[in-house]
């Protein structure tokens, strides 16, 4: 067994998702117990029963969902605790990077979470109206979230326990090289190039949002994530950590940046949540405000130590 369990936050990560997978496995069974048996309009016993087990089973997966979510940030504070026994690593990012599961662990919960939010959103409405007419959307919807999340706790598990504290790993400052950045198209551009073409994609996202239209502000959210990524990383980084060679994700996390990277992050995954609802969903309003809003949010935090430093030094890093 790979010595990393014995990491406290390690444990409790895994331990909470293995309790929150129990729990979901319970609700799986009784979820398709209910759409195997369910008739909407019924007035038998088993029907009643069935109404009552699934209000019960509704709120079990509320719950979990949200604890779900609220993981994720316990999530990226064990990778950046991790880094001060993993030899070479100097944040999350060298943990992460450190075998073939750690991106595509992260990827595939971040997936999740956008799922569970959907889900909410789908069951609110659900309760909202009469006879409830998603019902059975709902719990299939549930049970594509179960394997997603199935997935993802056996991506967790093999990345924790491949972790090697005997053998060095590469910090942030190798991984984001100029070899790792000639591999990307949008990293062969200059500093205002990618800018410029960050701030073109926020205006589309804007632009479609005034219009209404969803299959622009489809495409122009998908396409501004990608970009906003390596603007962060390798542009807007630098200002925070105000060094020019230090392009890193995961450094902005932690207290010496005073947790900037949370609101960064997480005002860029709330607008692209807020934008794919407005297109998944026929019932939600398109509330063009609110997507502006939280895009605009993460515009103004990437933007502001660019524009501070700016300001101080009258020079660019």
């Amino acid at each position: 067994m790979s010595d990393i369990l014995l990491s406290l936050e390690v444990s409790v990560l895994l331990f909470s998702q293995f309790v929150l997978f129990f729990i979901l496995s319970v609700a799986c069974l009784y979820a398709l117990k209910i759409l195997f048996h369910y008739k909407k309009g019924a007035t038998t016993a088993l029907q009643y029963t069935l109404e009552k087990q699934s209000y019960l089973v509704i709120v079990i997966i509320q719950v979990v969902l949200l604890i779900k979510i609220l993981l994720v940030p316990f999530f990226t504070y064990t990778l950046n605790e991790l880094s001060t026994i993993l030899p070479g690593a100097m944040c999350g990012a060298g943990v992460l990077n450190s075998n073939d599961y750690g991106e595509i662990t992260l990827f595939v919960k971040l997936i999740v979470i956008m799922l569970a939010l959907l889900w909410m959103v789908l069951n609110k409405q659900d309760q909202k109206v009469p006879r409830s007419p998603y019902f059975t959307y709902k719990l299939c919807f549930f049970l594509f979230i179960y394997l997603m999340f199935l997935i993802e706790l056996f991506l967790e598990v093999k990345f924790f326990t491949t972790l090697n504290t005997a053998e060095p790993v590469s910090c942030c400052s190798s991984i984001y090289t100029q070899n790792n950045e000639s591999k990307n198209i949008l990293l062969s551009l200059s500093f205002f190039q990618l800018l410029g073409v960050f701030y073109l994609v926020y205006i589309g996202i804007v632009v479609s949002a005034l219009v209404k239209n969803k299959i622009l502000l489809l495409i122009s959210s998908i396409v501004f994530v990608y970009i906003a990524y390596y603007a962060v990383v390798y542009d807007f980084g630098i200002y925070i950590y105000e060094l020019p060679t230090h392009k890193c994700p995961f450094c902005m996390l932690q207290s010496d940046y005073y947790y900037v990277g949370y609101f960064i992050f997480s005002s860029l995954f709330i607008a692209t949540f807020y934008a794919f609802a407005t297109v998944v969903y026929p019932f939600v309003k398109f509330d063009y405000k609110r997507i502006i809003f939280w895009y605009s949010v993460f515009i103004f935090l990437t933007s502001l130590p660019f524009v501070i430093y700016l300001l101080k030094n009258g020079t660019l890093l």
